[in-house]
């Protein structure tokens, strides 16, 4: 049998239905992360995340990694 589970998401606090037990059928499955992402997550939380959080992370993600670059990129010109 399917282990689901109703958790609350630690960034927002909604409830949401955790699919563990089929996870392909999850909720988290409609956000792909890489595993930079991943880890960017885990670092901030622990437990599974709703998709809309999920989605406010990745994207949270890719700003700071732009930001990061271009922070290297204004470096390198001011270096000269």
């Amino acid at each position: 049998m399917a282990c689901h589970e109703t958790v609350t998401c630690p960034s927002c606090k909604t409830t949401f239905e955790c699919r563990v037990g089929t996870i392909l059928r999850c909720q988290c499955q409609d956000v792909p992360l890489t595993e930079d992402e991943r880890q960017y997550i885990a670092e901030r939380f622990s437990g599974c995340l709703c998709a809309s959080c999920l989605q406010a992370m990745k994207s949270s993600y890719k700003q700071e990694k732009f930001k990061q670059r271009l922070h290297n990129i204004f470096n390198l010109f001011g270096k000269r």
